[in-house]
């Protein structure tokens, strides 16, 4: 049931309610779907390793909700009833040459409009409250995952495919005739190649942002500039339109995308639920308050996907293909050993992501669009790397189907993560109000589905590098396709 007529209403009676909260986004979720299959999604909710969700409890309230409305609606049905009978009432005595309204009929109409007013009060308070809590309830729900992905955690993942392979030799004359190889055991690990080329300078992040923050030097600036620029050529070239994007969003708006924000007073006591996200204080921000705070963005996903909130798209402009780049910020909340070692797990990075708005017949299409060209992009730069298929505990509180791209890194002996495509259906669409004209005329629009991709991460993308195409002698081969925007380098050499 939609609620329209409650803000029609609000906006009658209380006009300056709406206009305070214009930038807090109403989802529009589908309680009877979830009130008919809460069994199944619960079973769900388990499986991807979500606690705490409740879709029997969103079937009880929205049968509560509805019931509400019904009565709202006897009452206020009773309410105008009541004052067209006084206004009768007084049209009458007006018509009979000013005689006086008959006092026991005019209070008894009253008193019927009065109750009839009291018991809309006291509804309208019985209502938010429960609409407030409807949506809040519904909110945790997890969206649902795709029939073929594994349950369970990251170890069930599905190799899909390789490219490549695990070992990367460089060989290198020597005295004309002679080579050198590297075996398994000399790759070097890439904070160790950083430091020796002298492009990576951790310890002035750490004076300066705190751990795990860092300055690329020379060279090394030059190589994200290169990888950026790398992305969105590429991208362009395949139809996405670029862009820069905002390195922050609204809560509501984060929160829409599947990002959960920690509230206020739950990082002010140091508790609450662990959240990777960033939240701006009110006072940075000024006349905004704490109404809809502002979050540093995870992701370019996030704006990307926003741009189109509250909008009814035209089904010729689908797909919509979107690069953005932007700055990300990431809490990263624990220690993982090694990965906190040099840039593979960073607080702040910069990444260029894809995202697609599609019909909803068409997402998975788009999906396997998506991870093809990433798998374009990787072969592009010479990488060995692998597709996986993940399990449901990696899927997120979003994403319907979820692909891993892991290179291997061989000064790690490990493959590592350097890329992910998702498909998050309706999910972020209902929560942002995106939607699409049906094909039909008449018919109601539907929401779209919306996609996201990595194109380039790029501290995880640099440490496949380093590591992948190192020397015996320590210098660091510059990819091919990089080498536009390296100034001419195709070597990286030690610092003198």
């Amino acid at each position: 049931m939609r609620l329209v007529w409650r803000a029609r209403r609000l906006a009658a009676v209380c006009p300056h309610r709406l206009t305070q909260r214009r930038t807090l986004l109403q989802p529009s979720f589908d309680y009877k779907h979830i009130r008919d299959n809460a069994s199944q999604l619960l079973d769900n909710a388990a499986k991807r390793n979500v606690r705490g969700t409740q879709p029997h409890r969103v079937g009880e309230l929205y049968d509560e909700f509805r019931a509400l409305v019904s009565a709202s609606n006897e009452h206020r049905s009773a309410l105008n009833a009541a004052s067209r009978e006084l206004g009768a009432l007084a049209r009458a005595a007006k018509g009979a040459g000013g005689q006086p309204v008959d006092p026991a009929a005019e209070a008894a109409l009253r008193e019927r409009a009065g109750q009839a007013k009291h018991a809309l009060q006291d509804i309208k308070g019985r209502l938010d409250a429960v609409d407030a809590e409807l949506q809040r309830t519904a909110a945790a729900i997890p969206n649902t995952s795709h029939p073929d992905t594994p349950v369970g955690d990251e170890s069930c993942a599905r190799v899909v495919r390789t490219h490549g392979t695990l070992h990367t030799v460089h060989k290198v004359p020597r005295d004309g005739v002679d080579t050198r190889e590297l075996s398994d055991v000399d790759f070097r690990d890439h904070y160790d190649l950083a430091l020796q080329l002298g492009i990576v300078d951790m310890e002035a992040g750490a004076r300066v942002a705190g751990s795990r923050f860092h300055y690329w030097r020379g060279a090394g600036a030059l190589l994200e500039l290169a990888l950026v620029q790398y992305a969105m050529t590429r991208a362009a070239a395949a139809g996405f339109t670029v862009h820069i994007t905002p390195d922050v969003a609204r809560s509501s708006v984060v929160g829409a995308c599947g990002f959960q924000p920690r509230p206020a007073a739950d990082e002010a006591a140091g508790g609450g639920e662990a959240s990777q996200i960033y939240r701006i204080s009110a006072e940075a921000h000024g006349a905004d308050g704490d109404a809809d705070p502002l979050c540093l963005v995870a992701t370019a996903e996030i704006p990307l996907v926003a741009m189109r909130q509250q909008q009814i798209l035209g089904r010729d402009t689908l797909p919509v293909s979107l690069a953005g780049l932007s700055h990300c910020f990431r809490a990263e909340a624990g220690a993982r050993g090694r990965d906190t070692r040099g840039i593979y797990r960073l607080h702040q990075f910069t990444k260029v992501e894809l995202v697609v708005l599609a019909a909803p017949e068409r997402s998975d299409a788009e999906l396997a669009r998506l991870v093809a060209f990433q798998e374009s992009l990787y072969a592009g730069l010479g990488l060995t790397f692998r597709v996986l298929q993940m399990p449901t505990h990696e899927l997120g509180a979003s994403a319907y189907q979820k692909f891993d791209v892991e290179a291997w890194m061989p000064g790690r002996r490990a493959w590592g993560e350097i890329a992910s495509a998702s498909n998050c259906t309706d999910y972020q669409a209902r929560r942002l109000g995106i939607r699409v004209r049906a094909p039909a005329p008449g018919a109601p629009p539907a929401f779209v589905h919306t996609l996201n991709a990595t194109a380039v991460a790029v501290p995880r993308l640099a440490v496949a590098l380093l590591e992948s195409f190192q020397r015996p002698d320590g210098c660091v081969v510059v990819p091919e396709a990089l080498r536009t925007w390296m100034m001419g380098m195709d070597v990286l050499a030690p610092a003198p």
